[in-house]
């Protein structure tokens, strides 16, 4: 507890959280405003379907597969769902907040922000659907949310960000830690395919994407403007409570987005 507490009065490490909080907050936006600026994406959904592996039957295959063995569906289930906020809240908190390697920080945001960039290119120019929506697998919801749309499939930023978790925790893969984030960095692409979130394609194509912005910006790191840092802590630490407030609130409307909806229209229209 003393640790966080220190790392929560540390100006370095308090302004590289606030940098990953509005990195995500960026993409949730993209994705929000993609449904109109995506109006022009090309939909190659089915051009995509005449390459093998992408049948009706191998892709219920999986699905049932799995629900056939409930300890493995929950698994699935948990690990995917932890996926790609879970999987970005987790491995920060390990470099930040446990080891507070900044140079590690430092190179996972910058290569971040360089995979943001270049899927939302490739979804901006065309883009195909997720396997349970070609196929409308009962269970899955076809709406968007704030986490997520439904055309951004290939190449799976998912998977994208589970390569550059797993060769930026390679340097302490012989900690008990680093062991436990690999794994569980390692299980979900096994996830989003065996639950039909993702194509197999979309999993190597998120692969490639995480190694070729890995390696490209091997010695990169993102760099904060030195202003941010004449800020007194007690500001930074109000900005660092009140962007994981709004993490919190955008986690909880992707989540059940109708009843969040009714809760916060309740809560405002409350005399």
């Amino acid at each position: 507890m003393n640790m966080l507490q220190r790392r929560l009065e540390d100006p370095e490490v308090l302004v590289r959280l606030n940098a990953f909080f509005l990195s995500y907050f960026g993409w949730v936006a993209f994705g929000v405003l993609y449904g109109v600026i995506g109006r022009w994406s090309l939909d190659l959904t089915p051009q995509f379907l005449r390459l093998p592996l992408t049948s009706r039957d191998l892709v219920v295959g999986l699905v049932e597969f799995t629900k056939s063995l409930p300890p493995l569906y929950a698994l699935f289930t948990v690990v995917y769902y932890l996926g790609f906020a879970g999987s970005i809240a987790i491995i920060v908190a390990y470099l930040l907040l446990y080891l507070r390697d900044l140079e590690a920080s430092d190179r996972l945001l910058a290569r971040y922000l360089m995979a943001y960039a270049v899927a939302g290119s490739i979804y901006l120019i065309a883009h195909i659907y997720a396997p349970h929506i070609v196929y409308n697998l009962p269970g899955y919801t076809s709406s968007n949310t704030l986490l997520t749309r439904q055309e951004f499939v290939l190449p799976s930023l998912h998977n994208t960000f589970i390569m550059i978790n797993i060769i930026t925790l390679w340097k302490y893969r012989k900690r008990l830690g680093g062991k436990v984030l690999i794994l569980t960095n390692s299980l979900i692409p096994f996830a989003t395919v065996f639950l039909g979130h993702h194509w197999v394609y979309d999993v190597l194509t998120g692969f490639l994407l995480g190694v070729a912005v890995s390696k490209v910006s091997w010695e990169w790191s993102a760099r904060i403007s030195e202003v941010i840092y004449r800020w007194e802590v007690s500001s930074l630490q109000r900005v660092t409570v009140f962007n994981f407030l709004l993490a919190v609130i955008v986690l909880i409307v992707a989540a059940d987005p109708a009843r969040a909806l009714a809760i916060f229209g309740g809560l405002l229209g409350a005399p």
